[in-house]
């Protein structure tokens, strides 16, 4: 239940009870706004209690169809709906007669839209039913349900307001009364009377009236249940023989991938990115370098030429790691990294840069004399931004024994 509805409650019962409103002709010189359509908000003047409502639904002869608008401004479970700024009680549904819906005051009117939308959940609220049980939704919707209680038949004039010589019209009311008694009193006192009396008292036969009060059906909460929030998966097989088409088949229309979609083009007179004009990559499309240490000149995943790549799956374990140096240089723009790799088959190192402080690197070539191997990068740093040791991270990926060993190689400056 919405919490801002439950704090709304509970300040509405704290209140005291409001008197009993009677309906009476309009003592000002306005009318009544006799012309109800659909989609109007009315007010209406006969009944016990101040009452709005919508007209959703035009009945003819049966009378409109009318939505009551709740005195809260939260909706109090989801058998009601709130369109604007009004909540509507579509549990409350109820049908009107002509003469009473006329009898109203128009103040407001609904779009199509939104009068779509609360005729098309009437049904699902269950209208005419409360929700069982002692708690606040069950007391709330007894206290306001529309029914006999509320609709109450035009009051007749009070005596204060009989027309001048009204006196007469009583009298003769009641000279009329007596005449019929005088006149009963005559056909009981002759001789048909008593076999009238007799006959009368043969024919009575007793019969049970019960009580005739307003009927309140009551829903239990497993009854009311809201709509489907989400759309079943449903599984149709088209394959045959579940399915014979004939004729052409239908025409499948598939979505672009995300690859053919094409991004905005860029217009003439933009400078590119720098890194691209410089030869620089971003950490962000590259973020490792990966340095063979099997006496070639390759720092990528492809296959050497020529034999210089020497690098295999199968290779011999190491007794122990191969020297790797890795030294942080000042550079024109940002810095310089510097790693000297002693060369070992089966061996790699790996190198990464923190995109939060480098912008981009490029390499400057691998040169080896056969037992020994520099590579060299260059980094540009971001604007406001210093390259530090904590910026590189540079690991030693050797086969051992026991499987490939991952050694962290610090970075001196």
């Amino acid at each position: 239940m919405n919490a801002a509805f439950l704090n709304e409650w509970q300040l509405y019962r704290r209140g005291t009870q409001l008197l009993p409103i009677v309906g009476l002709e309009p003592r000002t010189d306005s009318e009544f706004d006799a012309d109800v359509a659909v989609g109007e908000i009315r007010i209406f003047a006969d009944t016990n209690r101040p009452l709005v409502a919508l007209v959703a639904e035009d009945r003819r002869l049966s009378g409109w169809r009318i939505v009551p608008v709740s005195p809260f401004c939260a909706p109090a479970s989801g058998r009601e709906l709130m369109a604007g700024e009004r909540v509507f009680q579509l549990w409350n549904a109820t049908v009107v007669s002509r003469r009473f819906a006329s009898r109203s005051w128009r103040v407001d009117a609904i779009s199509d839209s939104d009068l779509a939308e609360i005729r098309g959940a009437i049904a699902a609220a269950n209208p005419g039913r409360v929700t069982a049980g002692d708690g606040v939704q069950a007391k709330y919707e007894r206290e306001f349900l529309v029914g006999d209680g509320t609709l109450i038949p035009f009051a007749e004039p009070r005596a204060a307001d009989l027309p001048r010589f009204a006196w007469m019209q009583v009298s003769l009311k009641i000279a009329a009364s007596l005449m019929l008694c005088l006149a009963a009193w005559y056909v009981l006192m002759t001789e048909s009377g008593p076999q009238i009396v007799r006959s009368w008292r043969e024919g009575f036969r007793a019969v049970d009236i019960a009580q005739e009060d307003a009927v309140i059906e009551l829903a239990d909460a497993h009854e009311v249940r809201e709509a489907p929030t989400e759309l079943a998966e449903v599984d149709i097989d088209f394959t045959p023989p579940s399915v014979t088409w004939h004729g052409s088949m239908p025409e499948v229309v598939r979505p672009p991938k995300f690859a053919d979609v094409k991004g905005p083009k860029v217009p003439e007179g933009i400078a590119k990115f720098r890194l691209n004009d410089e030869g620089y990559k971003s950490p962000l499309s590259s973020p490792m370098e990966v340095v063979f240490l099997s006496g070639g000149e390759r720092r990528s995943h492809a296959p050497a030429q020529g034999g210089e790549f020497r690098y295999a799956a199968a290779v011999a374990p190491l007794d122990a790691p191969p020297k790797v140096a890795c030294r942080l240089l000042n550079g024109e723009g940002g810095a310089e990294l510097e790693l000297q790799c002693e060369a070992a088959d089966g061996a790699k190192v790996t190198v990464m840069f923190d995109s939060d402080v480098v912008e981009g690197y490029k390499g400057g070539g691998v040169t080896s004399d056969g037992r020994r191997m520099t590579t060299r990068y260059a980094l540009m740093a971001f604007s406001g931004k210093s390259i530090s040791a904590e910026s590189v991270f540079v690991t030693l990926i050797w086969p051992a024994k026991d499987g490939d060993v991952r050694t962290p190689v610090p970075v001196g400056q």
